[in-house]
């Protein structure tokens, strides 16, 4: 009798945790869908700002920026959790480390702020914001309605995740993977309710398509080698597999010390930026300040990045440009990223795999490996592998990249390339990005 009470119970728990998610779903996707597109029309604007470049422009860009300085500072002040991507502040709390206190004045001060920062071009990604949003919608909701607060707020943060990429699956997999590490048929329902219904919100003001919307409006040409699934089948369609599942290894195995590196130099630039004398909105104020002279002469890298990955999937850039695109981005994204302001790495990330992933094929190809038929692909399986070295999450990575591209069909080549990514970066000693913030702001409490 009290085994089918308890039964009872659960199924009950499960309703309520289905409209909950439900609920947490519509709100998300309403507010990432306001970001995307304040972010979408930042990135429109920017390029036509510094075109026919005036001293007047000059100084109204100035002082333009050092008022977006001044109200991060102020923002991150008036609410410590304003800083930085959101992710590790939710895993603090899943952890019952940290807490989160007032919810909708959190998303109203990060989302300005986000709009500003990202807007004017400073190299921050909007996924991991968006998870933030998300975990403060069911936070909301879990105060409200006396549920289980870690559900609400796991299926808040998968919420954010779909709702950025459309890729509900990958926010599912994501909080697993990543945030909550164990998981119910409760936790499920409510995950993938909100995931799914925040997704769905996002298609009514967008449509079926993704951040990266070049991928979805070109179909991409899959070589047959990527569409099989045994050895046997594998070789009737080329002479040398073996050459190939070794490219594909290497492919790993480059993006995996790259992403252990770049985490590093991630958290170095977290410790150089408190060791300095910058304090205030000073610290802003670089990465702001320099907006000016990349604007007027390397625009790609000003943003979250998205733009740069259609460019490139979109035209040919020589070597030398892509290797300039990957240097420039890359230096960027830690000079922002170092002041500590709202906003996440998600998309610099990707963007990073995706310049990495041209620069390998490029060198494949001009040594004679595979041909330039095979660039997409590469840039393509460089974000599932670099994400997969930086964030330490390969299942995530591999289910976006097949969630944003509309393909499943070389799930085998992105385990074969984030597998090997993830096994290089935990060799080179490469720790989970958001684990390892989440372990510094510990240590500095």
């Amino acid at each position: 009798m009290e085994a089918i009470k308890i039964l009872a119970n659960r199924q009950k728990l499960r309703i309520r945790l289905f409209f909950k998610g439900l609920e947490i779903g519509i709100f998300t996707g309403v507010i990432v869908a306001a970001l995307r597109f304040l972010l979408d029309e930042a990135d429109i604007f920017r390029p036509l700002w510094f075109q026919n470049f005036s001293t007047g422009k000059f100084f109204v860009t100035v002082l333009i920026l050092i008022f977006i300085a001044k109200f991060l500072d102020w923002a991150i002040k008036f609410d410590k959790q304003v800083a930085g991507s959101g992710v590790p502040q939710i895993k603090g709390m899943l952890q019952g480390t940290a807490e989160m206190y007032k919810p909708l004045r959190l998303i109203l001060l990060k989302f300005t702020a986000v709009i500003l920062a990202i807007g004017a071009g400073m190299s921050l990604g909007r996924a991991g914001i968006s998870v933030q949003f998300g975990a403060c919608v069911g936070k909301f909701f879990s105060r409200k309605g006396n549920i289980e607060g870690n559900i609400l707020l796991t299926a808040g943060a998968a919420a954010g995740l779909a709702a950025v990429f459309n890729a509900p699956l990958a926010g599912v997999i994501f909080c697993i993977e990543e945030l909550r590490k164990e998981f119910t048929s409760e936790t499920l329902v409510a995950t993938l309710t909100a995931a799914v219904s925040a997704s769905a919100v996002v298609e009514l003001f967008f449509g079926v398509r993704p951040i990266f919307e070049t991928i979805t409006a070109k179909p991409l040409v899959i070589p047959e080698i990527l569409k099989v699934s045994t050895l046997e089948i594998f070789a009737e369609h080329t002479a040398a597999p073996l050459k190939i599942f070794l490219c594909f290894v290497a492919l790993g195995i480059f993006l995996g010390i790259l992403g252990a590196i770049f985490t590093r130099t991630m958290l170095l630039s977290l410790e150089i930026y408190e060791k300095s004398n910058l304090s205030g909105s000073k610290k802003f104020l670089v990465p702001l300040i320099l907006i000016l002279p990349i604007g007027l002469n390397l625009p790609q890298i000003l943003g979250c990045g998205n733009v740069l990955v259609d460019e490139l999937l979109n035209r040919e850039f020589n070597f030398e440009m892509v290797l300039l695109l990957f240097f420039g981005n890359w230096l960027f994204t830690l000079i922002s990223f170092g002041t500590n302001a709202p906003g996440g790495v998600f998309l610099p990330v990707l963007t990073l795999g995706a310049l990495s992933g041209n620069i390998f094929a490029e060198i494949g190809t001009s040594l004679g490996i595979f041909s330039a038929y095979w660039t997409t692909l590469l840039i393509i399986f460089g974000m599932a592998a670099f994400f997969a070295a930086v964030i330490k999450s390969p299942v995530t990575g591999c289910l976006l990249i097949m969630e944003i591209t509309g393909q499943f069909s070389y799930l085998l080549t992105l385990t074969i390339v984030s597998g090997a990514a993830f096994m290089a970066a935990d060799f080179c000693g490469g720790k989970p990005i958001f684990s390892a913030l989440l372990n510094r702001k510990i240590v500095r409490n």
